[in-house]
């Protein structure tokens, strides 16, 4: 076989330096500063979501505390009182403070709901994106056009 001919090393790898070459310089150059940019940009996004759920819920703690703080001192005045006035400060504070928890609770279920929410959508994004620069790459490699679904199927196989 002329391939394993000593005599035809020099020129077999001069043409694979060659090809892999122009292989690295025409696919590989352009596509990695893309890919990566695509993936710093949904990183910044998740991470700016995630920045605003901490926000939201460092303002959710504070609202509490300082409720917390309020009911505290509530109830020092309200066992101060004699009698009725005693127990009908000690029925208000409880409905105000579960009519509070329950709002807090409400805003810290949303704010989890909209972080799930815009996580899953980064996840969709960046896993239609990694699909359809797995495709331009294997079309450009290969010249073969691949359906979107086999593409999908493929990168879900490997995970």
């Amino acid at each position: 076989m002329p391939q394993f001919d000593p005599a035809n090393f020099t020129s077999q790898l001069v043409w694979l330096a060659a090809i892999f070459a122009v292989l690295y310089f025409a696919v590989v150059r352009p596509t990695l500063p893309k890919v990566g940019r695509i993936i710093d940009e949904r990183e910044g996004r998740v991470a700016g979501d995630l920045d605003a759920a901490v926000a939201a819920k460092g303002e959710a703690d504070a609202i509490r505390t300082r409720y917390d703080d309020g009911m505290a001192a509530a109830r020092s005045a309200a066992q101060a009182e004699v009698g009725a006035a005693q127990d009908k400060a000690a029925r208000a504070a409880e409905a105000r403070m579960k009519d509070l928890a329950a709002a807090l609770d409400a805003r810290t279920a949303e704010a989890t709901t909209r972080l799930a929410g815009a996580r899953d959508a980064a996840r969709a994004t960046l896993a239609a994106t990694t699909a359809e620069l797995t495709g331009e790459a294997v079309a450009r490699l290969t010249g073969l056009d691949l359906p979107a679904a086999e593409i999908e199927a493929a990168l879900a196989a490997q995970k």
